[in-house]
């Protein structure tokens, strides 16, 4: 009888195969980073229409974005530049609310932005420090060298344009680039607000030394924004 339920149980397993397991693979962020030359952006976000945002960002500037530079032989449009100062009459009551920077194979670029399609002066030059609009207290930053960019536009918050107060493109001695956000860069050193005095707002730029540099202002049509385009050199 005992060997008769053994029997009986061995073939009842039998009937019933094993189930099989199939084996899960590991999942794995295949995502890679990838470069780019655009400048990227600390304040309010470039606008996607013709009225761009009024509330610059409160979060922290993102790790400006680079590329890999090419051979500076290569420059030839850099060997033209000089390190004079350069100047453009027209004022704005237009409101400056953006800065930018990005890396080219041959200079460095800060973009301002300002919000309408008015031409913008400006005057750029190097300095032995940068000082304060109104006060003149100096307001240093890294590198051997400062440019003084004075932008010939109110920032946002205190333009005519019906700001809410409080709403300001930056605080006066603000980093909107830190010198270790741009620790690594081949000419820029770091970005401060210097101020607003008289319808003008003023930068402090901080650059490696006394490099060549260009100026220039122009239009996004699309978007009715005016950029002032800052180049500074990689070599002298």
């Amino acid at each position: 009888m005992r060997r008769t339920i053994i029997t009986l149980l061995a073939v009842a397993a039998m009937s019933n195969p094993l189930s099989a397991c199939a084996a899960r693979p590991e999942s794995s962020n295949t995502a890679a980073a990838s470069g780019t030359a655009e400048p990227t952006a600390r304040g309010t976000p470039t606008p996607s229409t013709t009225q761009p945002s009024t509330a610059p960002s409160t979060k922290p500037s993102p790790k400006p974005s680079s590329t890999t530079p090419s051979d500076d032989g290569g420059c030839t449009d850099t060997q033209t530049w000089d390190t004079a100062e350069k100047t453009a009459a027209p004022y704005s009551t237009d409101a400056l609310y953006l800065a930018r920077v990005g890396r080219h194979a041959c200079y460095d670029r800060l973009v301002l932005d300002v919000n309408g399609a008015t031409d913008v002066g400006y005057a750029v030059r190097y300095v032995p420090v940068v000082t304060v609009d109104g006060s003149g207290k100096p307001l240093p930053v890294a590198g051997k060298a400062a440019l003084q960019v004075v932008v010939h536009a109110p920032p946002l918050g205190l333009d005519d344009s019906g700001h809410q107060p409080g709403r300001l493109f930056a605080n006066t001695g603000d980093y909107l680039y830190t010198a270790d956000q741009l620790a690594q860069w081949r000419s820029l050193r770091a970005v401060r607000f210097a101020g607003f005095f008289e319808g003008q707002s003023t930068l402090a730029v901080g650059v490696r030394e006394k490099l060549p540099f260009r100026v220039s202002s122009r239009l996004d049509s699309a978007n009715q924004v005016r950029h002032l385009v800052i180049d500074i050199a990689h070599t002298p």
